[in-house]
């Protein structure tokens, strides 16, 4: 556990302290100080002389290993900043601090890989600037120094050891071929969508090489407990779904964590319905910036975004007027931990994608199979039983349309 020392300018940062310390908790290290400034970004070490000479004595006073800075620093300014502490401290900007969390909570292989990537990449410029500045000694960690060439070796085998792992978006589509509903939980983290989950959940789970398939999601107040997507099976309005619980939102994501965070957010791009959760009981200032690295996210996405405001139960009428403002679209007040979602699984079911067809069928062993098959994957409203066998029903489009094609095959082979 390192003892550190969180720096932080306060001028335009839209991310606050609060949470790159809960980032460096949840990785596990003792923050024993906030050192804050209001004050421009200074050129040469963010932070400014008279801040970084306060950060220095503060870390001398708790006798920190680490300088944790609440923004994003050029390898320069890491340099510099290094270069005025004692011997041994290293130094971490804000993308740094995601980084080492990403890779300590990845668990699927294609996680760890894209993580590894993005750490690879992050190293590899830093790396550069140390070298330029003929400086790779003293602060830095030993097991940091590396060859440029050594970094690329590795981003190479990296890269291509990714690219022979299957495509998660590719296994969403699958499944929605087969006649699910996807429906996908997104928000920022601990915004209690693990509880949500297991609430909307029936009891069978689904199991696959990209799903945690443990009896329940983790709830834990914990960022990051895994990258990995948790899925389960769900029924609403007799349509068959699979509800994913998706990685947590954080502020600021480094562009190099990019690619890795979009890997763990497939199930949302592939969904039909993806439901934004908030933290109802959150300050307001604080949901609407949460809010807006969420939308930052959904950009792609091409299903409907119904907005849930969850802990309903925590706040008062006021609380739920101001929040509703914050969103285009009416929001779903829910309550998770009491289970009161009658009204989340009614809106869901609303905007579901939805088609109706009547089909007419010879009767006969096929016919009794297509009747099977519709009211395994539809919502059956009514057969008819004489010489031909007539089926109303509604469901996913591309459910319906697989059924036309389906009754067409079996008129055509009894003509």
């Amino acid at each position: 556990m390192s003892r550190t020392i969180l720096a932080a300018r306060t001028d335009d940062s839209t991310a606050s302290p609060s949470e790159l310390q809960a980032l460096l908790t949840a990785e596990g290290h003792d923050v024993r100080a906030t050192v804050t400034a209001t004050r421009t970004e200074h050129p040469e070490t963010n932070l400014g002389p008279e801040q970084l000479a306060r950060v220095t004595e503060t870390v001398e006073l708790h006798d920190a290993t680490l300088v944790a800075i609440d923004g994003e620093l050029t390898p320069a300014q890491t340099l510099a900043i290094g270069n005025q502490l004692p011997d041994g401290v290293r130094v971490y900007d804000r993308s740094r601090v995601i980084l080492e969390l990403f890779a300590e909570r990845a668990g699927t292989e294609v996680a760890r890989l894209q993580t590894r990537i993005a750490r690879l990449e992050y190293e590899r410029e830093l790396q550069r600037e140390l070298l330029a500045a003929g400086d790779v000694g003293g602060w830095w960690p030993d097991d940091e120094h590396r060859s440029i060439q050594a970094i690329e070796r590795k981003l190479t085998k990296t890269r291509a050891d990714l690219r022979e792992r299957p495509d998660p978006r590719a296994e969403h589509r699958r499944r929605r071929e087969q006649g699910f509903d996807l429906v996908a939980l997104v928000g920022y983290t601990n915004a209690g969508k693990s509880t949500l989950l297991r609430r909307l959940a029936d009891n069978l789970d689904l199991t696959d090489d990209h799903t945690d398939t443990t009896t329940s999601a983790s709830v834990e107040d914990r960022l990051f407990e895994t990258l990995d997507t948790t899925t389960r099976r769900a029924s609403i309005a007799d349509r068959r779904a699979l509800v994913t619980d998706t990685v947590g939102f954080v502020s600021e994501l480094p562009h190099e964590l990019v690619a890795s965070f979009d890997a763990t957010f497939a199930a949302a791009y592939e969904a039909n319905v993806v439901l934004l959760v908030v933290d109802g009981s959150d300050p307001l200032d604080g949901i609407e910036r949460k809010l807006r690295v969420a939308r930052e996210q959904l950009t792609d996405v091409e299903g409907t975004v119904l907005p849930v405001v969850n802990k309903a139960d925590r706040i008062d009428s006021e609380q739920r007027t101001a929040v509703a403002g914050l969103f285009d679209a009416e929001p779903v007040f829910a309550s998770a931990t009491d289970g009161s979602l009658v009204e989340l699984r009614e809106r869901v079911a609303e905007v579901l994608p939805t088609a109706e067809t009547t089909l007419s069928v010879p009767n006969g062993d096929d016919a009794m199979a297509l009747v099977s098959w519709c009211y395994d994957r539809s919502d059956v409203e009514q057969v008819n039983y004489d010489d031909s066998v007539e089926i109303r029903l509604a469901g996913k489009p591309s459910v319906v349309e697989e059924a036309q094609r389906r009754a067409e095959r079996i008129r055509a082979a009894t003509q």
